[in-house]
Order: C-alpha cells, then structure tokens, then sequence
C-alpha cells in the first residue's frame, strides 16, 4: 500500500528499480542458454584435459555464473 507521505521521486526510483529488475531477469534468461551452449561445448572439446584444470562447478552453475556475468556487464556499459 502507498502511503500520501511518499513522494514522486521515490515512487519513480521504486518503478526504475522494478524496471531494471526485469530486464536484468529478461537479459539472463536470453544469455542463460548461449552460456550453456558454450560451457557444454568448452567441456566436450576437451579444453580442462587436465584434472586439475577442470572446473569444480557444475556445468549449470558455470552458465548460470557466465549468465550473470554478462549480463552485469551490460548493465555497466
């Protein structure tokens, strides 16, 4: 519930954040998938050859970090 005591300005800022919000969600949801592609094929051409190259996480986990990665980045640019 909006209290009277609320200002527009704060109202503004809560839908700016409610907005970029969104489109951060929206922009993983479409880099989630290429970063999945890219760490399935990364693995399967046998680049971590060594054991102790390979990564410890999860090829799920390592998309969903490059996901995230991304799409911070381009909210920076």
């Amino acid at each position: 519930m909006i209290t009277a005591t609320r200002s527009d300005q704060d109202l503004r800022r809560h839908r700016d954040r409610q907005s970029e919000r969104q489109n951060m969600r929206r922009l993983y949801l479409l880099l989630y998938p290429l970063c999945l592609c890219a760490a399935l094929t990364s693995r399967l051409a046998g680049h971590a050859e060594d054991a102790a190259e390979r990564p410890d996480q999860s090829i799920f986990a390592e998309a969903r970090s490059s996901a995230y990665a991304a799409a911070g980045y381009a909210f920076h640019a």
